[in-house]
């Protein structure tokens, strides 16, 4: 178990901790009403996070999909006696396909619990974490975008009315020796604003937070190759970056 089971609510929230750390802090979970409360507002914020990226299916996927279903072989659930049921008769196409859908939301629900879930060494503060998170997603205009480059892949949640953005960032490798991995916001009213050094744990992840109001105006966030203790604008190409909208 974590050693600090408070932290775990992030992670329970996106159902993305392994079945016996589950029933333990269920447990502690009817029991800790602070707790309770914070899992509550995070799955309210994942199904927020859910609609944020919700798009609306290309006009051609049905067909494309009706055809498909022409050339596979539907083998249909089984009765007791070995005839379709009439439960499974009577499922609508619409069904199923929101089915997938829950399926895929699900998928990217993990995903981001996986990003959440660390051990108290790799992530010192996972409930403030979390808690700004939650409260970037709950501003009116609150937006997340992904990306990947080079064998990195970030996950970016910000807000320009609150000022806040979050960088969740995978695969980082370990800084080259004497240098710094340095995290910007770029193109706003400050040409290169440092969000701060970042080093990758033992899992290549890294979490960083900026709440100055810089993203109200930048066009961009990166990470750059920077000599030991940063610098005051990149000297280096970014190994990632993506556009804000």
């Amino acid at each position: 178990m974590n050693a600090d089971i408070h932290a775990l609510t992030g992670a329970y929230a996106l159902n993305a901790i392994p079945e016996l750390e589950r029933a333990a802090f269920e447990r502690h979970l009817a029991e800790c009403d602070p707790c309770a409360q914070e899992v509550a507002e995070l799955q309210a914020t994942a199904a927020r996070l859910g609609e944020s990226v919700a798009e609306a299916p290309r006009p051609e996927l049905k067909a494309a999909v009706m055809a498909s279903i022409g050339q596979t072989r539907q083998l249909p659930p089984l009765g007791g006696d070995g005839a379709q049921t009439p439960a499974a008769r009577r499922v609508p196409w619409s069904t199923r396909i929101l089915g997938m859908a829950a399926a895929v939301l699900l998928v990217a629900s993990v995903a981001m619990g996986v990003a959440l879930y660390r051990t108290q060494n790799d992530l010192t503060d996972s409930r403030a974490q979390a808690a700004a998170m939650s409260e970037i997603l709950s501003a009116g205009d609150a937006k997340m975008i992904s990306g990947s480059a080079g064998g990195l892949s970030g996950t970016v949640v910000y807000s320009r009315e609150r000022g806040d953005v979050l960088l969740l960032a995978s695969g980082v490798p370990a800084a080259p020796e004497g240098k710094d991995f340095q995290v910007w916001l770029m193109g706003g009213d400050t040409p290169f604003h440092s969000v701060g050094l970042v080093s990758a744990g033992a899992d290549g992840r890294v979490t960083v937070l900026d709440d100055t109001g810089e993203v109200a105006s930048a066009t961009n966030i990166g990470i750059t190759v920077e000599p030991d203790g940063g610098s005051d604008q990149p000297t280096t190409l970014p190994i990632m970056e993506m556009t804000l909208d």
